[in-house]
């Protein structure tokens, strides 16, 4: 816009031309972007350039940087404030010499509103009056600096006192997620001296971010829902995708955030606005917007980083599904960063249990398929077998029918016939064969047993959650281990003592509970074995060695699994490791020390329960799973 445009008539312009470059000081006229849309004849002589060279400029295309931050920042005053000024300045002309001028500025508005600043110029230069100049300057420089570094101790202190709010809070350990963001917004909003900050998170499709928490500190109220559109604001998502920190001084000429001026900004009077995005898992799932009202500001990095950290912990409420997890997570922050090197030994050795506990999984789960596969191979002949055996004893029974009825009736039958019935004890076979049929359906049905048995404690890789009969699953492990358990012409064996209670069906990981009982029971065996080796037959037979499993119900909504023997016991200093990863007390190649690690990982975490171990010393060893009749899943966070 040239600045006779505000001007309408074509004579007023000369008239109003002719005055102003009649006038011996130099006049110039500047827009609200700071560039000259007019100057007087004085003026270009004073500057010594052409008018057509001066004429939509700023003063940082003709002084130093130093000079034009001077005069860019008075102009901006009179913007601003609206008042008149007048100061004495250095500057350096054309020829390179520095003068003393007295500037004059005030401020001037069109029909339209825009906004101009009309300026004299008046040379008072003299050698001590520079010096009185530069003195005032460098005086007003020092109290700027001391000003500013004043400015940055109080945000510093701000920042501080904000974060130390956070840590210490128990708010970001409360179960209700809305009353951690409103708090977090809350320390945001006075940590940062801001009028508003909200917390926006990502919709479910991407397609847009929603407002979870506004905080107004002025109204010192919370509201919540809005949304934003991918599609009505792209420049701004555009740059949130790109830019870890936005950071706006000006809402309503940078490219990033004018899309709002219209709707938002400016009915809301916002001029400056610092957002920051949330990362969480690898990704951005929202964003944490303050924004400031009145006049224009200028975000430091201090105020940034303060931000940034703000956003990490609105990161750790919303992956904190509960108290316990936000509690842990606040304070593995907090330890991270006291105890750096520490938690990279941890995480080594997390990683390390981690691995073999896969393997270890990924063994179980093809020892299950390999169960699986014979059980399912050996199911098809036996169910043959024992689906002929019936018909096979009805014909039979029919043959030996017909046989006595020839008995009967031909009762002296020819000598071959006679020799033959002797040859083959005719008598003996019809007592026999019935009894040889019976033995075989017998031993189809203990086969049929096993492969059931077999089927059974095979799903230790089925990760489906149901309903189950747990004395199901401890008679199939009971039922695999019974060759260890049975007495053999050199051992007296180990004898099962169950005392059941009256069970309803258990919500649970049925393979994952076998395994739990396999490795309990096969630990009870190896220890009862070990002790019999070194007793006499008489010790034995006096005192058996014996394995005793109870279930009961003990409340409304928990059962408890006590499995005991009565072997030596195990030593406190033992007991106190027993579910420690990779501790064992066996040989090398007889274990792993993984076993009672991932039972206890299994009833703890998979299932929300109790794993405990009771013993003392020649006193035997109990072990006691209490487990939930019933689990509450979470959606967001599935048992593995």
């Amino acid at each position: 816009m040239v600045f006779f445009d505000i001007v309408p008539q074509q004579s007023s312009q000369a008239f109003l031309w002719s005055i102003l470059n009649g006038i011996t000081d130099p006049i110039f006229v500047k827009d609200r972007q700071h560039s000259l849309v007019f100057v007087n004849d004085a003026l270009c002589q004073f500057m010594g350039y052409e008018r057509s060279e001066l004429i939509g400029k700023s003063d940082y295309n003709f002084f130093c940087k130093t000079e034009a931050d001077v005069f860019w920042e008075r102009d901006e005053l009179v913007f601003t404030i609206g008042l008149a000024d007048e100061n004495e300045e250095l500057i350096t002309d054309s020829q390179g010499e520095t003068q003393v001028i007295s500037t004059k500025k005030n401020l001037f508005s069109d029909e339209v509103g825009n906004l101009f600043i009309v300026g004299s110029i008046r040379l008072i230069g003299s050698k001590d009056k520079i010096e009185t100049v530069l003195l005032h300057q460098t005086v007003n420089k020092l109290k700027q600096e001391i000003h500013e570094r004043q400015e940055t101790e109080k945000r510093f202190c701000r920042h501080s006192k904000a974060l130390q709010q956070l840590v210490q809070s128990e708010k970001l350990q409360d179960d209700d997620f809305q009353i951690a963001i409103q708090y977090i917004t809350e320390v945001a909003s006075l940590g940062l001296d801001v009028e508003r900050v909200s917390v926006w998170l990502y919709t479910e499709e991407r397609l847009g971010i929603r407002c979870i928490d506004l905080y107004e500190r002025e109204k010192n109220c919370h509201n919540h829902g809005f949304k934003l559109s991918v599609c009505d604001f792209p420049r701004y998502f555009k740059a949130l995708k790109e830019e870890q920190v936005i950071a706006v001084s000006d809402v309503h000429t940078d490219p990033r955030t004018s899309e709002f001026s219209a709707t938002y900004t400016t009915p809301l009077g916002i001029n400056s606005m610092l957002d920051a995005r949330i990362w969480s898992r690898g990704q951005v799932i929202g964003v944490v917007c303050c924004e400031h009202l009145g006049t224009e500001r200028n975000w430091t990095l201090e105020e940034e980083s303060f931000i940034g950290s703000i956003t990490d912990f609105v990161r750790l409420v919303i992956e904190s599904g509960d108290r316990k997890i936000a509690e842990e997570a606040l304070r593995q922050s907090e330890m991270q960063l006291r105890h750096q090197t520490q938690q990279l030994e941890e995480g080594l050795k997390e990683l390390q249990r981690t691995q073999t506990q896969m393997l270890q999984s990924e063994k179980m789960s093809s020892l299950g398929q390999l169960v699986a596969g014979v059980a399912h191979e050996i199911n098809n002949p036996v169910n043959f077998i024992y689906g002929n055996i019936a018909p096979a004893h009805d014909y039979i029974q029919d043959l030996l029918n017909l046989i006595k009825l020839y008995q009967k009736y031909y009762p002296d039958p020819v000598t071959v016939i006679q020799s033959k019935i002797t040859a083959i004890d005719l008598e003996f076979l019809m007592t026999d064969l019935p009894k040889l049929l019976y033995s075989m359906k017998v031993g189809a049905d203990r086969i049929r047993q096993i492969v059931l048995s077999l089927r059974n404690f095979s799903r230790l890789d089925e990760a489906e959650y149901k309903a189950v009969d747990i004395h199901e699953g401890i008679d199939s492990t009971l039922l695999i281990l019974e060759h260890r358990l049975k007495a053999k012409p050199d051992y007296s064996g180990i004898k099962i003592i169950k005392k059941y209670g009256d069970l309803p069906l258990v919500q649970c990981y049925v393979g994952q509970l076998n395994q739990v009982f396999m490795n309990i029971l096969t630990n009870a065996i190896d220890a009862l074995e070990e002790r019999d080796e070194q007793r006499t037959q008489q010790e034995i037979q006096q005192s058996p060695s014996v394995i005793q499993i109870c279930t009961e119900i003990i409340s409304k909504n928990q059962i408890a699994i006590k499995i005991a023997d009565n072997g030596l016991g195990i030593p406190e200093k033992i007991k106190q490791r027993i579910f420690d990863p990779f501790f064992t007390t066996k040989p090398i190649g007889k274990g792993t020390g993984m076993g009672m690690s991932i039972s206890y990982q299994i009833v703890t975490q998979n299932h929300h329960g109790t794993l405990e171990c009771i013993s003392s010393p020649d006193q035997g060893a109990a072990f006691v799973i209490v487990i939930p009749l019933k689990q509450q899943i979470s959606q967001d966070y599935p048992i593995e």
